[in-house]
């Protein structure tokens, strides 16, 4: 047992304070601005200066892509394409790895404007297959070793281009598959342990992960399903499957499905728009017909699943939430939490379809900002005028429709006090919301979207003990310093974050055959 004495920010409906939390057995026992009499004899956890809030939810990321990308070659500090080539060379004299693969690339993050291509891979690292995947791990770019070695899986797909040595979309997706097949199980559950580790430091303690891309037959989702059961941490893994064929669905025995993305990035110009990128005559790129996409959330509708699509642009926004709409009218359901993930340029005429219909968005907050020159590169894109309609959350959140946070990591690493502050201070200052609305997106609003939230999102009695400790009170300082908050330690369950205190293929075998 143990207590808690300090701020203690609940993050329920009420927004309630409290000056005490009592633990017993990994659950909330009791929690109140008073201590009940027989809990006096028990030795108080004095916060000091610290808070207590729920720990955070991150409600889209990719698990295993982001655990395997986040301990490959980091390139994402650089500031011009010469330093990347410099360290490409460096890295691929030193390595005993059979195939480089740098990750964090960023056009508009260096000088030239431009990332590397094809040749100038080639003269940095002429002996080994290398490829560089950029920080929206959309798309990237390889040597001409790596792409004579994958010519015969990619040549015919969407997005391949020999010239420059640019992959994206289909192409990009079976680049990834080729790199992951050649990987021991071993290193991709030893980084997932790790990545644990990571998500602790940030107080995150819920996460939902869409598996099913990237390595071949789908053997991320088998993975991440055996870790997430086999942690004895306390940290809480969600797997939701991505795929379009719901009979293959059927046979995992799951809630969440995520269906294909139905659109890229606005980095790579294939995000689906109503109107032309600015700097070229090109709407984006549609995956999926209508039909397609109707199809599937009618049918996983009526199997009972919970629908997620992914849609960044606004003509994908329309697409996704016309498609669920549609689902419902053809099977109603009254607790289906459909969610769009990104939803990053809504239409006012597909958000009252949101409010209508209740279907909730998981927006990443931290879009225009989490690398430096982001918002600019994005205006240059779609017009100032469009840019500041990414991620309206005050529109979005007045009109009572939930909205969760998102790292869509390895796009982004998931940072929770960030997106709070960028929620807080967003780019279009006329949509910020209030730091009790971006809490409760950041913790209540995620659990709630994985059907969570009777477990966990708010400290209330009777809920597991999943705490994020805080260095300052969000409540007490200027919005503009909130990305100063440093998470200073997470309890899951009551017990204070430890690594998983078995081997990586320990862990795994211990999901797989639970006792």
């Amino acid at each position: 047992m143990q207590v808690f004495h300090g701020t203690i920010l609940t993050c329920d409906a009420n927004n309630s304070v409290a000056n005490y939390l009592v633990e017993r057995e990994g659950r909330i026992a009791y929690i109140g601005k008073t201590l009940p009499t027989q809990y006096e004899v028990v030795p108080p956890i004095e916060l000091g200066n610290n808070v207590l809030i729920p720990a955070f939810a991150d409600t889209h990321m990719h698990y295993s892509g982001f655990s395997v990308l986040h301990r490959m070659f980091p390139i994402n500090d650089t500031d011009s394409n010469a330093k990347i080539l410099e360290q490409l060379k460096e890295y691929a004299e030193n390595t005993r790895e059979n195939i480089i693969v740098g990750f964090g690339a960023t056009e508009y993050a260096v000088l030239e404007g431009h990332l590397i291509l094809k040749e100038q891979m080639d003269a940095a690292c002429p002996d080994k297959p290398a490829f560089i995947i950029k920080h929206d791990a959309h798309s990237g770019v390889a040597n001409s070793i790596f792409l004579d070695a994958i010519k015969s899986k990619v040549s015919n797909l969407r997005g391949y281009n020999f010239e420059t040595g640019e992959l994206t979309q289909e192409a990009f997706m079976a680049a990834c598959e080729f790199i992951t097949h050649g990987m021991s199980t071993k290193k991709v559950i030893d980084s997932m342990v790790v990545t644990s580790d990571f998500l602790a430091s940030k107080g995150v303690g819920l996460i939902c992960s869409a598996s099913g891309m990237g390595f071949v037959r789908d053997y991320d989702f088998d993975m991440e399903r055996s870790v997430a059961k086999g942690l004895d941490n306390g940290m809480q893994v969600k797997v939701a499957y991505q795929c379009s064929n719901v009979d293959k669905i059927a046979k995992k025995d799951m809630t969440r499905v995520v269906f294909g993305n139905l659109d890229g990035t606005f980095t790579n110009k294939d995000a689906s728009l109503n109107d032309d990128y600015t700097t070229e005559s090109n709407k984006g790129v549609s995956y999926y017909t209508d039909a397609e996409v109707q199809k599937f959330c009618i049918n996983a509708n009526r199997a009972g699943y919970q629908i997620a699509l992914h849609a960044v642009g606004d003509a994908a926004f329309e697409q996704a939430v016309n498609a669920i709409s549609m689902a419902l009218e053809d099977y109603p359901r009254y607790d289906h939490r459909h969610i769009i993930i990104h939803g990053c340029l809504p239409t006012e005429k597909a958000l009252k379809v949101c409010q209508k219909y209740h279907i909730m968005i998981s927006v990443q907050p931290s879009l225009l900002s989490h690398i430096d020159g982001a918002y600019e590169f994005f205006e240059g894109l779609l017009s100032a005028e469009r840019v500041k309609n990414i991620n309206p959350l005050k529109k979005i959140n007045d009109m009572g429709i939930l909205v969760c946070f998102n790292s869509d990591a390895p796009a982004s690493d998931p940072d929770p006090i960030r997106w709070i502050h960028d929620a807080c201070n967003n780019k279009n200052p006329e949509q910020s919301v209030s730091v009790y609305e971006a809490l409760r997106m950041a913790t209540y609003n995620g659990a709630y979207s994985c059907f969570d939230e009777k477990e966990r999102g708010t400290l209330e009695m009777g809920k597991s003990c999943d705490l994020a400790v805080l260095d300052k009170n969000p409540y007490e300082i200027p919005v503009t310093e909130l990305n100063t908050i440093n998470v200073a330690e997470l309890y899951l369950k009551g017990k204070p974050y430890k690594r998983s205190r078995t081997g990586s293929m320990a862990t795994m075998l211990r999901g797989m055959f639970p006792q």
